[in-house]
């Protein structure tokens, strides 16, 4: 998009896309990652952003964002229930592409 801060974006469209603990090494470490949840699913009840290395569960519910810096903070998120939906939105920026402008 034109204007953004990043250089990419990618569309999590499964029915429950959920995440299990990890870290975005392939995006600029001193980068921010922006994590928006989008559909409909009760976030008192899953759907929670984990951030393992602080220690941290927070309640994310259908479009909120977050920022985070992906590379460095192990993340992921909960469950949430049956027939409920959530897709998310994560835009980033390569480390890569930052290696090859320095260089």
């Amino acid at each position: 998009f034109k204007n953004s801060p990043w250089v990419a974006m990618t569309f999590n469209m499964g029915s429950q896309t959920v995440c299990f603990p990890h870290l975005d090494s392939g995006n600029l470490p001193w980068g921010w990652c922006g994590v928006t949840a989008l559909r409909e699913f009760n976030p008192n009840f899953g759907g929670h952003l984990v951030l393992w290395d602080l220690g941290l569960v927070i309640q994310f519910p259908p479009g909120a964002t977050i920022l985070i810096q992906s590379a460095l903070m192990r993340h992921s998120n909960t469950l949430i229930r049956d027939r409920e939906t959530r897709y998310s939105i994560t835009q980033y920026s390569a480390g890569g592409l930052f290696h090859w402008v320095e260089n």
